[in-house]
Order: C-alpha cells, then structure tokens, then sequence
C-alpha cells in the first residue's frame, strides 16, 4: 500500500470515527473550562529593584565590600528568605494565626517561601525582580514590598558590617604594630641612653675630644717642666744664699743624703719629661721610682731642721712655684684620665655599633609597616563614612508593586487547552483501540492487501452508511446540535470571564 492509501485509509477512520473523537474533546474542554472557573484565585505582584553603583569615584575612595552582587545576592535570599524574617513577613500579614504554635508557622514559612520568587539580569546584574503569588492581590503587593524593604534593609546592614568590621580588622593591625614599634622604640632609646657617648654617630665628637684631651696633656706637661726648671733655679739660689750667710757665720742646715737621693730623681724626672710624653716607659718607670722612694722617707715632705734648732721656711717664690707644680700635675692626672675614657668609647664603638644594627635591623621594615597600615586604615574610614552616607552600592526600589486585577493562576486558555488535547487524546486512544478490534473489510484494497490470493470478482457498496433514512439524518442533526450548542456555551463562558493573565 502506498503513502496515498494510507493517508486516506487514515482520512476514511477519522472520519467514521469523528464522534469518538469530537465528544470528549468537547467535553474535555468543558470539564477544564468548569475547573478553572472555579479553582482559587492566585494573584502576582512583583517589584523591581535596581542595582546603583558607588557614587563616589573609585579612584577617590575604594569601597571595602568585596562581595560580588550576585554573591551578595544569594547571600541576601537566604537571609531574608529564613525562618526569621519569613516569620516576620507572616505575623505581620496574619498568614497564619497570632496563637499558632511553632510547627504551624513553620509550615506557614515554608508555604510562603514557595510563594516567592526571585529573578535578576543575568549580564550585569543592574536589576532584579521580586514576585509574590497570594489569593488576594493586595496581599500580594504589601508582601513583596515588605520583602524589597527587607532586601534593602539587610544590603545596606551587610555593607555597613562589611565595612565596620574591615575598620575593625584594620585597627587591630595598627594596634599589634603600633605596640610593637613602641616597645622597639624603647629599647633602642634605652640602649643609646645606656651607651650616649659610645654609638657610631659620636665618633668624629670623641676623636676631637681625645686630641684635644691629649693636646692638654702635653701642655701640662710642658709647664709643669718648665716650673720644675724654675724651682731648681730658685732652690740653687736660696742655697747660694745660705752659703753665703754660713759664710759670714750663720749655720748652715744639716747635710741630707737622703733629700740629696731625692732631688736627683726628681731631676732625672724632669729630664725625661723634657724629651718624652707622660705614656713613654721610661717616664712611667722614674714616676713609680719616686714614688717608692717618697713612700719609704715620709719625712722628706716636712720641713727641714737648721743648726739652731730652727726650720727655715721656704721663701714666697719657691712656695708659689710649689704649689703651682703641684696643681699642674693635678690637672696633667685628670686629663689622663679622661684621655683613657675616650681611648676606651673610641674602642667600644664598633661593638656598640654591632648591638645597635641588630636591634634596628628590621625597624624600617616595621615603621613602613606602620605608616602602610595606618594608611589603610584611613581609607577604610572613609569607606566606611560613604556606607554609613549610603553612597556606597545600593538597591533602589523602582516600582513598587500594586495589586494586581487579573489572577495570574489558574491560567484559562491553558485549561482549555489541556481539556482539549486530554480529550483528543482519550478519543483518538478509544477509536484506535474500537479500529484495532474491529475485522471489517470496507474496501477492494484492504481486502486485496489482507487476502492477496483471492480475486476480487465485484463489490457492494454500503447501504446503512450513506442512507437517507430518518434515523441517521435526525442522528447527525442532533449530535451535530449538541456539538454546536457546546461549543457557543464555550465561547460565552470565556467572553464573559476574560482571558488569563499573561
């Protein structure tokens, strides 16, 4: 059998079987018609919020958030969409009673939750909408405008929190490394006030110091050599003139020998010192030499007993250069001694300088870690003060929703047309299965196709199908009437409700 037959072998059952098929679409139609009509009402509202980018320049003052949107996003639909707000949102709209236990309003926020919807630009996130489904519209509109207040309420205390507690992070590092280079900068003021005249940076100070120190020494010695000349030459002449007046009678004083021992080291002295500075051996050496000798005759430094019992006072000169000798070497004693002084910080420095580099070593790291944080923590403030001003990223409400005048479920036409194909389909499932059933042959190429071997001698044609008895002809007419009649019920029932929101 050819495409051609089939098709009209096809054409011939639908037609032979068109009431089968018709009635239940008819009535399929009509029961979806009936379900819609009398199914609850659903109602949707649906806000729009937009996305406004940070009003301040971002080369001016960096925000701090570093959220993405469409993770601040999700964020926010978990918050708000939590039992705590969704519990909130409830109590305030009465979806469920004011003594209700805990299990009812759970049930109530899941119910709610299923409710709400949100969706967003999905290429640059600058908008997104929230809808609401509820049995009543004005309901619907308060609960979806409720919800944006939420959403802009919770973006707004996220970025705040974000951004107080970058503040607070920043805070804490500056504290640590504040405390940090406070400490540091004791021990480095301790140590130099420990070591005041021994760091590196008094060294060209300690050196002229030294020389000058040094400088002194031999001017002292110097003077102290020529007074010494002048007490021998004084000495010589008050001896000149004691001779003389032993000469003409006087007594002379009594021999020493060991004044005589005395007065020649103290000469040998001197002429050392003429020739070598006080740090020469040899000077030393003399020095510990009178020294001792003076240590074994104490009695050398008192006076001198003269023949007649008497002690002769040493004339005002002699006693002038005495003592001006003796302070000399007083001074020449003090320099030395602050010379050593100076030897020795001059020696301690390049240890000094050693313990001072290791306990500066990683202070300039420190301070630019300070002066780098402190930085940072100034534009946080900032950041902060421009989400405290709402001038950061914010969620502006566009439209607000309304009440909506049309249900948004049950959608009619989609009824209608769920009935229609249900019914369609249970026809052409019944006439499929009544043709399956049904071993009639109607015509030569069906007989031909089902008994190939038999030859066709002539054919009969139907007398029932095409009579035009009273019977049939009243039988199309009325199924043909209910047809129409349904039909114009229909389309009166769908004129009268209005269509289905879109």
């Amino acid at each position: 059998m050819d495409t051609r037959n089939q098709i009209k072998q096809y054409l011939d059952i639908a037609w032979r079987r068109k009431w089968l098929v018709l009635v239940p679409t008819v009535v399929g139609t009509v029961i979806a018609t009936f379900l819609a009509l009398t199914a609850p009402k659903i109602y949707r509202a649906s806000t729009t919020i937009l996305v406004l980018r940070q009003s301040v320049p971002e080369d001016i003052v960096r925000t701090t958030v570093t959220m993405r949107i469409e993770e601040r996003m999700k964020s926010l639909r978990i918050q708000v969409m939590s039992l705590r707000y969704l519990e909130q949102v409830i109590r305030e709209f009465g979806l469920a009673p004011a003594n209700a236990d805990q299990a009812t309003i759970e049930r109530a926020c899941r119910r709610l939750e299923e409710n709400v919807d949100l969706d967003w630009d999905k290429r640059d996130l600058s908008w997104f909408n929230i809808m609401v489904m509820d049995e009543r519209p004005d309901r619907a509109a308060n609960i979806a405008n409720r919800l944006a207040d939420l959403f802009i309420e919770q973006n707004t205390e996220m970025r705040e929190a974000q951004a107080k507690g970058t503040v607070e992070t920043v805070e804490g590092w500056l504290e640590t490394t504040r405390a940090e280079l406070s400490k540091r900068d004791a021990e480095i003021a301790k140590y130099k006030a420990q070591h005041l005249y021994e760091l590196p940076d008094q060294e060209t100070a300690t050196l002229q110091l030294l020389n000058s120190a040094q400088g002194r020494i031999q001017q002292l010695t110097s003077d102290i050599q020529l007074r010494s000349e002048r007490l021998s030459i004084l000495r010589m002449e008050e001896q000149n003139r004691r001779a003389t007046a032993d000469a003409l009678g006087v007594p002379a004083a009594t021999e020493d020998p060991d004044m005589r021992a005395y007065a020649q080291l103290n000469r040998e002295l001197q002429d050392l010192l003429s020739n070598y500075t006080e740090e020469n051996p040899l000077v030393k050496r003399k020095r510990a030499q009178l020294a001792q000798f003076k240590a074994l005759h104490p009695e050398l430094d008192a006076p001198r007993p003269v023949a007649g019992g008497g002690t002769p006072a040493p004339s005002p000169e002699v006693a002038r250069v005495q003592a001006e000798i003796r302070g000399l070497e007083a001074d020449r004693t003090r320099e030395q001694q602050n010379a050593d002084v100076l030897r020795a910080r001059i020696a301690n420095m390049p240890l000094r300088l050693q313990q001072l580099t290791a306990l500066t070593r990683d202070y300039d790291s420190l301070k630019q870690r300070f002066d780098t944080t402190y930085a940072q923590k100034d534009q946080a403030k900032r950041a902060q003060d421009i989400e405290a001003n709402r001038k950061g990223e914010q969620f502006l409400v566009q439209d607000r929703a309304r009440p909506p005048a049309v249900p948004y479920k049950p959608n009619l036409i989609q009824f209608l047309l769920m009935g229609a194909f249900g019914g369609l389909a249970l026809g052409a499932a019944v006439s499929a299965a009544l043709e399956f059933l049904d071993q009639a042959v109607r015509s030569e190429d069906e007989f031909s196709s089902r008994f190939p071997d038999l030859p066709i001698l002539g054919s009969i044609p139907s007398l029932d199908a095409d009579s035009p008895s009273s019977r049939g002809v009243f039988g199309r007419r009325t199924k043909g009437a209910a047809a129409l009649l349904v039909a114009a019920a229909l389309v009166e029932v769908v004129l009268r409700h209005g269509g289905p929101v879109a």
